[in-house]
Formats: C-alpha cells, structure tokens, sequence
C-alpha cells in the first residue's frame, strides 16, 4: 500500500469511503465489544458534556465503573479527513478532557496520523488512535502479483482499524475489527 504520509506507515494511501454517520456508529460498536472486565459498561453516540468552557459534543462518549463505583470516562472523536490528523487535533482534545473533567480520549481518524499527533498522544495519556481502514485492506496474500479482491467466501469485515500507539521512536500497531477489540481492551485497563 503506497504511503501517504512517510512519517507514518499506517495511513492509507486513500481514506476509506464512510459517511460521518456510518462511521462514528461502527466506532460505537468496536466500543460496544469492549465490557470485558468492565461494570456498568455505556456508550453514547453524539453526546454532550458541559465544562468550564461550555458544552461539548463528542462522537462518542463510553462510561464504566472501577474498584466498586469509581466511574471512569472515555470521550471519543472521530475525524473524517483527507489528510493524517495532527498534532493540533490531539491537543484540542486533550484540552476537552481537561474541560469537562473526563479520564481517556481516544481518536480515530479515516487518514491515519502524523507521528508528532502520535507522539503527542503518547505523552498525554490519549494512547488510544485507530486509523480506520476499509476492511479488505485486512486481506493479504503470500503472491507477488499485485493485491486482488478478497474472494467471496472470505470473512472479511466492511471496515477495521489498526490502533496505533507510539512508544519512543517506535510506533506499534493492533488490528481492530468486529471481532477483536482487544487493543482497546488492553487500553481502557490501564
């Protein structure tokens, strides 16, 4: 797959084709997966929150409890755009969760990021980025001719993302689809 953005191997050379609706509620279920360990699982799509600095609405916003009671929330922002998200987005996010007094971000993004917006993440504790893909980008093939279509009876999902994180210098990825969601899993439990 040509790259896009040679700073970041994992955004597509063309971002997959979604409407904001369709793609902020395939979002909503990958989270939706999640409840593994987890009490008093939700999650809303186009919420609200009020901060100090007015009311927000995010694409999604995921609640659960911890240690008894202890309820914890993820706020969630889907980026539809034709280029990798930058580190401006991640900081305008960072400055919601402060806002409105949340506990994790997370942002997908159908271009992928830039490896400052990445990095960025890392260190304010938004670790969660998934690059949302179209799904036949999961399919590979040991051939060297150039990738074909999937064949039918393949079990390939419509859309999948690959989560993102970055450690250092080191940027790791984890596929997520509709049926695994352990990358975010292992997220919210940390």
């Amino acid at each position: 797959m040509p790259r896009r953005d040679r700073d970041s191997p994992w955004n597509p050379a063309a971002s997959v084709e979604v409407s904001p609706d369709e793609y902020e509620r395939q979002v909503v279920s990958w989270l939706r997966q999640t409840k593994r360990g987890l009490s008093s699982f939700r999650v809303r799509h186009q919420a609200q929150l009020a901060g100090s600095g007015g009311e927000y609405t995010f694409d999604g916003i995921a609640e659960f409890e911890i240690f008894d009671g202890a309820q914890i929330v993820v706020l969630v922002e889907c980026k539809r755009h034709s280029s990798p998200v930058k580190r401006d987005h991640v900081l305008a996010l960072e400055a919601k969760l402060r806002d409105v007094g949340a506990h994790k971000a997370m942002l997908f993004s159908t271009a992928g990021f830039q490896r400052g917006a990445l990095q960025y993440a890392a260190e304010r504790g938004i670790g969660a980025t998934v690059t949302f893909i179209d799904g036949r980008l999961t399919y590979e093939t040991k051939s060297a001719m150039p990738p074909s279509e999937p064949p039918p009876w393949a079990n390939i999902p419509r859309f999948a993302g690959w989560f993102v994180s970055s450690e250092g210098k080191s940027i790791h990825s984890s596929l997520v689809d509709n049926s695994r969601a352990d990358p975010i899993d292992s997220w919210l439990e940390q």
